[in-house]
């Protein structure tokens, strides 16, 4: 009786600290996503103030999540962009593989917004760019955070903030020419353009759905985790707009994964009134419905951890569906 009263109390310890772990995650990415998408920002566009902010913020999380910097010292990568005066900055920090690897796994999210635009009759001009892409960028901070806090990966990890991507994908077109390690050793890029705040979901589907070949493997991979791939058409219109794209068309194995909107008990939820993206209504709302994001996140990471054990067998069969007209 003891044995079995010691037994319950140890459960129900875990299950109590396995919700304040959940818990803790939710309050962080509220809270990345707040300071990133705030007004203080100025949208984050190419430039300014605002978006250097920003970079600091990313390399100090970075950082503090134990990430080695990918030059010496520094999280930093400039890079030019045509018919700009200054220089842009990608942020990069990575995890070391166990054993020496050329091989990676890159996660990217773009970090740069619309910045500040006057419009006629418009009362708010900052593009706070709060779901594209704040959060996701809070989600790439998290997802290196857990990463480092588990032994060493089988293959290196690396993970880019990516600037200059609303305006021709700068910054990743900058690190596949440029990467930590060989571009040709990637066995696939996880990209993070967007985010659940839509509560629990457990449906998703992929962009992009043609032209690569391990859609399959990703629902097989998820299977047992309760997802459902459920694809909209209107996706295929999307091929060129990611970061995936600077990848994808180097034949590199690229995805960004959204969750839709079925719900635990087989029911699809309406969708909710957020701000469309690329005005100023995109900001943090009182729809916002934080309860996904660690589902969200899971996948992720469920998607990463398969390919870490299993680098090889995917590709990109048709590149061209991903180069600029």
């Amino acid at each position: 009786m003891k044995q079995q009263t010691q037994t319950k109390i140890l459960g129900l310890t875990l299950i109590m600290l396995t919700l304040s772990m959940q818990a803790q995650l939710k309050e962080r990415i509220k809270s990345h996503t707040a300071y990133l998408s705030s007004d203080e920002l100025e949208g984050r566009g190419q430039g300014s103030k605002g978006i250097e902010l920003a970079a600091a913020y990313i390399a100090k999380q970075f950082k503090n999540n134990g990430l080695k910097p990918h030059n010496g010292n520094s999280f930093y990568q400039k890079f030019s962009v045509p018919e700009s005066i200054g220089l842009e900055t990608n942020i990069i920090g990575y995890l070391d593989a166990a054993e020496p690897s050329d091989k990676s796994i890159v996660f990217t999210a773009h970090y740069d917004a619309y910045g500040i635009r006057k419009e006629p009759g418009q009362q708010d001009s900052i593009y706070n760019g709060a779901r594209d892409n704040a959060v996701g960028v809070s989600a790439l901070i998290e997802l290196a955070r857990t990463f480092a806090n588990e032994k060493a990966p089988r293959h290196n990890i690396v993970f880019v903030a990516t600037a200059a991507e609303e305006f021709g994908r700068h910054g990743s077109k900058y690190y596949v020419n440029n990467p930590l390690l060989p571009s040709n050793e990637i066995i696939i890029c996880l990209n993070i353009d967007g985010f659940n705040v839509s509560g629990i979901r457990t449906d998703y589907f992929i962009l992009p759905r043609q032209g690569i070949d391990f859609i399959d493997k990703i629902e097989s991979i998820l299977r047992p985790s309760a997802w459902y791939y459920n694809s909209p058409n209107w996706v295929d219109g999307l091929n060129k707009n990611f970061d995936t794209a600077s990848f994808l068309s180097n034949g590199i194995p690229a995805v960004t994964i959204w969750v839709g909107d079925r719900l635990k008990d087989g029911s699809f939820a309406k969708p909710l009134p957020f701000g469309p993206i690329h005005t100023p209504d995109d900001e943090i709302n009182k729809y916002w419905n934080w309860n996904g994001v660690e589902e969200h996140l899971q996948l992720y990471k469920t998607i990463a951890d398969y390919f870490l054990e299993n680098p090889n067998g995917i590709r990109v069969t048709n590149p061209k569906l991903f180069t600029e007209d």
